[in-house]
């Protein structure tokens, strides 16, 4: 009896294990596309494109995209994204009113949770400064194939101890009967 005890406790972690991932809500990402190579300037628009990528590898198609960039002093603007071209693929026109430090953002749809894209330079209008640099935006995380090894595994462990508890409890069902 005490081996089902820790066989059941032992599989319910398991499951609560796997839970804990399905419901996580971070499981996309979204990639830029190659930015203009003169950086962006303030006073124009710009149409970036962008993919998400459910568990950085599939492409997701969301219910509703945007880019939403805030400045230094908290106003935010918002872009809509349009499909465009492959699955997951979208742009979004954007215009940075003024030069300066923007973050910014994409929205990946309801389920899952609004993608940081980090800090951007907003260098002054084309016709003043053309050869100025530009920070990129962050990086986006590297897909992360130990989480998914890791639930791979707790399902297996999950599966495997649902199966031994089962054989347990026939095996002891057969055992009362017979006694």
């Amino acid at each position: 009896m005490r081996r089902i005890s820790i066989l059941a406790v032992g599989t319910l972690l398991a499951l609560a294990a796997l839970a804990g991932t399905a419901f996580a809500k971070e499981g996309a990402v979204t990639k830029l596309d190659p930015l203009p190579p003169g950086g962006l300037h303030a006073g124009q628009t710009y149409v970036l494109g962008y993919t998400i990528l459910m568990d950085g590898v599939e492409p997701y198609k969301a219910d509703t995209t945007e880019i939403l960039i805030r400045n230094t002093t908290g106003k935010a603007l918002s872009y809509p994204g349009t499909t465009a071209g492959a699955a997951g693929h979208y742009v979004a026109k954007v215009y940075f009113p003024a030069a300066g430090t923007y973050t910014w953002q994409v929205t990946q749809g309801s389920f899952f949770a609004p993608f940081d894209l980090g800090t951007v330079t907003v260098l002054a209008p084309a016709s003043t400064s053309a050869n100025d640099s530009q920070s990129a935006p962050a990086p986006s995380p590297a897909n992360e194939p130990l989480g998914q090894g890791i639930a791979f595994v707790a399902a297996l462990i999950a599966i495997g101890g649902t199966v031994r508890l089962a054989q347990l409890v026939r095996t002891q069902r057969r055992t009362t009967a017979a006694a």
